[in-house]
């Protein structure tokens, strides 16, 4: 009996090692199918906040910060929830507090999370286990940026 129970519990670890190779596998899937897409038509590069073709405004800066800190967590399209929560709107989701409660999540994410910030805890309610890695070193006018490309601003 006792090694039947023994061999239940290595069989139980053996089966969350493959659940997590497996998490391991599609995050790192994604972050690569992500580096792999094509580089913009240089027709399409965008200077000074609006692409020469006119189609619309991006923030560069944003769109380097993005692509730099958050792009294997969360979707390109800021529209689907991926590892990370779907970006677009994050602002109106935050919008009840002040703009630097949403600066210090992004700077530290957990920190907020112990503190028992309400928005953050909605966050991590939903989204736990995964944990946002911290970006400490984002300078505040560096956040509006990222926040600008994430609204499409």
């Amino acid at each position: 009996m006792e090694n039947i129970l023994q061999n239940m519990k290595l069989q139980h670890v053996k089966n969350l090692l493959y659940s997590l190779l497996a998490l391991l596998i599609i995050i790192c899937g994604v972050a690569i199918y992500q580096l792999l897409q094509p580089a913009p038509d240089s027709s399409q590069v965008a200077w000074c906040g609006v692409t020469e073709s006119g189609q619309g405004n991006i923030d560069i800066i944003g769109k380097e910060l993005f692509t730099a800190n958050c792009a294997s967590c969360h979707a390109k399209s800021m529209m689907d929830n991926l590892t990370g929560p779907a970006l677009r709107g994050v602002t109106k989701r935050w919008a009840a507090y002040p703009e630097a409660d949403l600066m210090e999540f992004i700077r530290h994410s957990q920190k907020m999370i112990r503190q028992k910030h309400p928005q953050a805890l909605k966050v991590w309610k939903k989204f736990q286990p995964v944990i946002m890695n911290d970006f400490p070193r984002l300078t505040d006018d560096e956040i509006r940026h990222l926040l600008a490309y994430i609204e499409g601003k």
